[in-house]
């Protein structure tokens, strides 16, 4: 199926789509499923995607201007490079939190967000911009944060089990209930400039 711009979709199935490089703007789409398609260096300007399902798919250097994001899914997506701060997040808080299973988002920035409840589980977030951003509640399970940044963010409640390579400072992050396991939660305490054998 093919994709075009000022469109609406509902339910729609997109399967094998190349839509690198290309330019997409002012469609919606509702409960639709993108599997195995290439957006990567793409413009998706002012679209709406809600509930809609993203699986092995590149998404790579998309500029998504303006578009808005409602209770989406990205399984086994390459999702890196993006500057999700030029998204539209107004609506996010009347849909379901953005869910990331599998998925590659390193490089990406997300600074100053509000997104409580997101999910990036099992994923690859290296070098991935989280300052100033409100998580509270997100799952973060078995993801690895290699040179992300948290600086004063809301992780209040957020689940970090399994995750590995963060650097969270204690006295500039809130992170109320939020919760960790061992050993990475030693580095929590590399901030004090304490030992702990």
């Amino acid at each position: 199926m093919n994709i075009g711009s000022n469109t609406d979709y509902t339910s729609k199935v997109f399967s094998g789509l190349d839509a690198k490089k290309s330019t997409l703007q002012r469609s919606v789409f509702d409960d639709c499923r993108f599997l195995d398609c290439d957006f990567s260096c793409a413009r998706i300007a002012n679209c709406r995607f809600r509930d809609c399902e993203f699986e092995n798919s590149n998404f790579s250097l998309v500029n998504c201007d303006k578009s808005k994001i409602i209770g989406a899914s990205f399984r086994h997506c390459k999702v890196t490079g993006i500057d999700w701060t030029t998204l539209d997040w107004s609506s996010y808080r009347l849909g379901s939190p953005v869910l990331f299973e599998w998925c590659d988002i390193s490089f990406s920035s997300f600074n100053s967000l509000m997104l409580r409840g997101l999910c990036l589980r099992d994923c690859k977030a290296h070098d991935v911009d989280f300052s100033e951003c409100d998580l509270e509640g997100a799952e973060f399970c078995r993801t690895d944060f290699q040179d992300s940044r948290f600086s004063a963010c809301r992780l209040d409640k957020c689940n970090f089990r399994g995750a590995t390579n963060y650097f969270i400072n204690p006295l500039g992050n809130s992170i109320e209930k939020a919760q960790f396991n061992l050993p990475e939660a030693l580095t929590l305490l590399s901030v004090f400039g304490i030992e702990v054998e």
